[in-house]
């Protein structure tokens, strides 16, 4: 967190900030751009306290809204307390509070807005360059609610990006020593009543260095209680279940740091399980892993390191491919790349226009990242009328149907006046 002095005096710097949005609670941290060093903010009125409960309380009557921590402290007033904010907006239902009725998306916007105000202790809002919001999973509803809900922030920048949490994991690791990454690295998440594991590992055999990242999902009852809640016997038994799991973990590889995240793991209860990860690598304990992630990713966008450029993520909402075309260019051979592997895959696409040659078939070059051999997919254009060579003009648009299938639409366009265009069009779908 940001020591005392950085509170009492305002940094006017430019800035990146990340905010880890989840149903239960949200942090934001926030990294300036002349530095490599991200700082979480804490909670209104509750010093140390990282975690911002995702709520608002609206008051009976008038127009009056709280957010966070004090949604959390006037909730027993009269009123509405709404959560899981995340979900609602998801979704997509609208949200009835009292005789109003309110789309989820705005609900989310104002909840954003209003934490997004515990930035101004330490610059003015307008001084965020960029904004990453991370959230558990992110698929194209997630997208869509996250772009009708930010839409009415009011940033003055337009690089507003987002992310799940496992590329800010990636992104946390890319900003740390190399030497806590020269191997793998095990992240153990205790989230609600389940214990998530991210193992991410580098191949540096390609150019750049692929890096991937491994999760799964052990069911552990009781772990989102305190250790006042539960008795010592099942304590035990809850470190005993989550002992047995990461050794599981630990034996199937060699790791260079093990970082434990979530409140779960606050006190001293998982004794057997820290005998077993101590033992293979160096552990590091906190819970803003996420949203330092998604500051540090944030300030990538706009100021790019060598290492960053060097490496990329395919996570499971990434597309794993190249797809391109071997064209003539001014009479040579050349390589006419369309969509690059790394790139969110429901934000993959391309259109362009080719000129045939004496050839009614298109052909596209699929290259993995994950070490498979380049596939050449071909598509005839049959019923293509027959013209002179260089006389067909045609335009190609793609885009990703999910995470492996690419659907190519193709037009044909004519040359002119000398050939007019068709109104013939061909639609494949190519695995990628």
């Amino acid at each position: 967190m940001a020591d005392l002095q950085n509170f009492l005096q305002p940094n006017n710097s430019e800035m990146a900030i990340g905010l880890d949005l989840c149903d239960d609670y949200s942090q934001i941290s926030y990294v300036m751009l002349n530095s490599n060093n991200a700082e979480t903010l804490i909670s209104n009125g509750a010093e140390g306290n990282l975690l911002i409960p995702t709520a608002l309380f609206k008051r009976s009557e008038v127009n009056q809204w709280f957010a966070g921590r004090e949604a959390v402290r006037n909730k027993d007033e009269e009123g509405y307390f709404i959560e899981n904010l995340v979900s609602l907006a998801k979704e997509g239902e609208n949200v009835e509070i009292g005789d109003e009725v309110f789309a989820p998306h705005a609900l989310l916007a104002l909840y954003i807005k209003r934490i997004l105000s515990l930035v101004n202790v330490v610059a003015p809002v307008h001084k965020i360059v960029s904004f990453m919001i991370t959230v558990p999973v992110l698929d194209q509803k997630m997208v869509n609610a996250l772009n009708k809900a930010v839409s009415s922030l009011g940033l003055k920048t337009n690089n507003i990006s987002f992310q799940s949490h496992m590329e800010s994991f990636y992104y946390y690791m890319l900003y740390q020593s190399p030497d806590l990454w020269k191997r793998d690295v095990l992240l153990l998440h205790a989230d609600g009543e389940c214990l998530k594991s991210y193992r991410m590992e580098t191949n540096k055999n390609t150019t750049p260095v692929v890096v991937f990242i491994e999760e799964n999902v052990f069911p552990v009852k009781d772990l989102h209680l305190t250790q006042s809640e539960i008795g010592q016997m099942r304590l035990s038994d809850i470190d005993s279940a989550v002992s047995n799991y990461a050794e599981k973990l630990v034996s199937e590889r060699i790791f260079s740091a093990i970082y434990l995240i979530g409140d779960s793991f606050k006190g001293d209860w998982y004794k057997e399980t820290q005998k077993i990860i101590c033992r293979k690598a160096r552990v590091f304990q906190g819970n803003n892993l996420f949203s330092k992630g998604a500051a540090f990713s944030a300030k990538n966008k706009v100021n790019p390191t060598v290492v960053s450029d060097g490496h990329v993520f395919l996570g499971d909402d990434k597309l794993k491919s190249n797809v391109g075309m071997n064209v003539l260019r001014q009479g040579e051979n050349s390589y006419l790349a369309l969509l690059d592997a790394g790139v969110n895959w429901y934000e993959a696409g391309k259109e362009c226009d080719l000129i045939l040659n004496d050839d009614n078939r298109l052909s596209f070059v699929v290259t993995p990242l994950t070490g498979k051999n380049p596939v050449i997919d071909q598509i005839i254009l049959d019923g293509l009328p027959t013209r002179p060579n260089k006389t067909t003009r045609v335009h190609v648009s793609m885009r990703m149907e999910d995470q492996n299938h690419l659907a190519i639409n193709i037009q044909d366009l004519g040359f002119g006046e000398l050939f007019p265009a068709t109104d013939l069009e061909w639609n494949e779908v190519i695995s990628v």
